[in-house]
Formats: structure tokens, sequence, C-alpha cells
């Protein structure tokens, strides 16, 4: 009689096993702290608020009013709004974690010696920030992000230039 088997060994078995073992452990570690996810957000939402501040302010050039920001923190969030002279207003916000904001015109301290919020960004109607000076911003989580406004308004990460 010529019997055929079809299937997996038993070593066969336990080697998958084991390698799944493996690749699940090494990805559950990649997912364990929330935390740098929350920073990111941060920074993207923010990053995202200025850019539409200062497209905002060019937009509205004709009014001659100027565009505001305001990040504030209250009740456990992070508050962007931007607001212009006809009255209309933009305004997100983001559930505070560990991460604090700070910012300043010095662009070699550390962070931590930076102010803290709240903090109003102003554009004309050209789009550039007033006072005309770079303005340094540091979300400080686990990792320390940094926002530079230039001073023609242009807001991007990295150190300041």
């Amino acid at each position: 009689m010529d019997f055929k088997q079809k299937g997996f060994t038993l070593i066969e078995l336990v080697m998958v096993i084991i390698l799944l073992g493996v690749l699940s452990a090494f990805a559950m570690s990649r997912f364990s702290s929330g935390q740098s996810y929350s920073s990111v957000i941060v920074k993207n939402q923010l990053l995202a608020a200025l850019r539409l501040s200062q497209q905002t302010a060019l937009s509205r050039s004709s009014s001659g009013a100027n565009v505001l920001l305001t990040l504030t923190s209250s009740a456990g969030n992070w508050s962007f709004v931007t607001s212009g002279g006809d009255g209309n207003s933009f305004a997100s916000s983001i559930e505070i974690e560990a991460e604090t904001i700070r910012f300043g015109t010095n662009l070699v301290a550390a962070c931590s010696t930076l102010s803290a919020l709240p903090l109003t960004i102003s554009f004309d109607g050209d789009g550039n920030r007033i006072p005309q000076s770079n303005l340094r911003i540091c979300i400080d989580s686990d990792t320390v992000y940094e926002l530079c406004i230039s001073s023609s308004g242009y807001a991007y990460e990295g150190t300041c230039l």
C-alpha cells in the first residue's frame, strides 16, 4: 500500500508558532507607547493651524485686518483658534497627554527655558508674522519636536535658521 501523507509535521507547526510569537512580540513593542504618537499628532495639528492662519491672512490681504492664531490649554485640551477681522474663526483642539508646548525668539536656548502658553501669533495681509522675527515653538514629550515660524510667516518643522 502506498500512503501519501499530506500536511505539516509537528516540528514545522512548532516552528511557525515560535516565529509568529517573535513577530508579534516585536510588533507589540512598537505600539506599546501611544504617547510618542500623541506628540506627533500635536505637532502636525499645530503646523496645520499655523499654515491655515498664514493662508487665511494672504486671502484677506485686501481687508487690511490681521489674522490671529491663539494657542491655549484648558480643560485637558490644546486649543488652536484662527480668527480674522471679519468675525469668522477656525478652531481645533487636541487632548493633552504628556506634552508641553513652549515658545520664544531665542533660537539656541533649551526648550525647557522658553515661555509656556498661551500664545497669540499675528499675521499681516501679506502673510508675514508680526513682529517680523523668527519664532521657535517646542513640543516637549518623550521626543522634542521643534517648529519654526520665519519672519515671512512660513511655518515648518525643524530648527529656526
